[in-house]
Order: structure tokens, then C-alpha cells, then sequence
């Protein structure tokens, strides 16, 4: 039987080892990083303007479904987070159900942000402002034809609102919304 010199069974090992170490080493390349998507705002100004543009279209398309009596309530989700749509939804509802006609438009007097972001946060927030509406104008109505808004109402309403991002279509919409107080400051 012919017999092999240990160095030469040990380096034979080593070679092997080495070979293995290599081609495993040289699989498929790995995936680049993913790429971060380009800012949603790219500074101050634009997401302020954004925000007051999303802002003023929620505001808008809601009054326009109030004025239509709650038909197709449903359309305020393009404008808005399932929450703020439902609690919306009920509004309209609620006033259709009660013959109410709703005239007049409210109108934005001023934007503040709070905090705007370039890329969406883990919710997908990336702005928050203070959103102050002048609702002067805007009158209810009963199925008589007389109003129902109180005499010393307040003409204006401060409303703090988080505005959010949508990946898929790139859109911003209204997170969150809270009435802050009656008047602006």
C-alpha cells in the first residue's frame, strides 16, 4: 500500500479549504443598498406651501360633499387618513340625516409649521401645522331654510394638522386633525 507524506496531506487539506473559502466567497454579487427616495420637501417653503395646498383640497372637497347633501362621502379618503375619513363620513351623515344645507366656504388664513420633514417618519408624517380657518362665511341650514349656526359663534377655528405621504402614489393627505381652539392668534 502506498503511503502519503503528511505534508503533503495536510497541504493537500489547506489547498482545498482554500478553494472552498474562494467559491464561496464568489457567489452572486450581493443587492445594493436600496435607494433612499428622493425628499418629499426639499426645504421650508415647499412643504409649507404643500401643506396648505393639502390642507385647502381637504377642506374643500368636504364642503363640496356637505353642500351635495353627503353624497358620495366616501371621496374625502383620497384627502384623508381612514380615521379622519371616517370621522368625516359620520359628519356628513350625520347632517344629511338632520336636512341640513351647509352654504358658503371656509377659507384658510394662515399656515404655521410646527415641523415638516424631507422623508416620511415611521407613520409616514411629514408635516405638522397650525391651520387657521376663517369660517365666517360658511352657514348651516335646516330643512326650513333657517340657520342653526349660534349668533356668537366664532368666526374662526385653529385646527392643528398632521399631513402624511403616500408611497404608492406620492400624494399627501390629512393624518390627523384637532381643533385647537375657536379663534386664531
Amino acid at each position: 500500500m502506498p503511503r502519503t507524506s503528511r505534508f503533503r496531506s495536510v497541504s493537500t487539506i489547506v489547498f482545498t479549504a482554500g478553494l472552498l473559502a474562494l467559491t464561496a466567497c464568489t457567489g452572486p454579487e450581493p443587492a445594493p443598498p436600496p435607494k433612499r427616495s428622493p425628499p418629499v420637501f426639499e426645504n421650508e417653503e415647499q412643504a409649507l406651501a404643500a401643506v396648505t395646498d393639502t390642507y385647502q383640497r381637504f377642506q374643500e372637497l368636504s364642503f363640496q360633499i356637505l353642500a351635495e347633501g353627503g353624497a358620495n362621502p366616501e371621496r374625502i379618503s383620497t384627502l384623508a387618513s381612514d380615521d379622519v375619513a371616517q370621522v368625516e363620513i359620520d359628519g356628513y351623515r350625520r347632517s344629511a340625516e338632520l336636512g341640513y344645507a351647509v352654504t358658503g366656504t371656509p377659507s384658510i388664513q394662515s399656515v404655521v409649521l410646527d415641523l415638516w420633514l424631507p422623508h416620511p417618519d415611521s407613520l409616514q408624517i411629514v408635516a405638522r401645522a397650525d391651520v387657521c380657518v376663517d369660517i365666517s362665511s360658511v352657514q348651516v341650514l335646516d330643512s326650513a331654510g333657517a340657520s342653526v349656526v349660534s349668533a356668537d359663534r366664532a368666526t374662526q377655528s385653529l385646527w392643528s394638522v398632521d399631513i402624511a405621504y403616500r408611497e404608492a402614489d406620492r400624494s399627501l393627505f390629512v393624518n390627523s386633525k384637532e381643533k385647537e381652539k375657536d379663534q386664531c392668534d
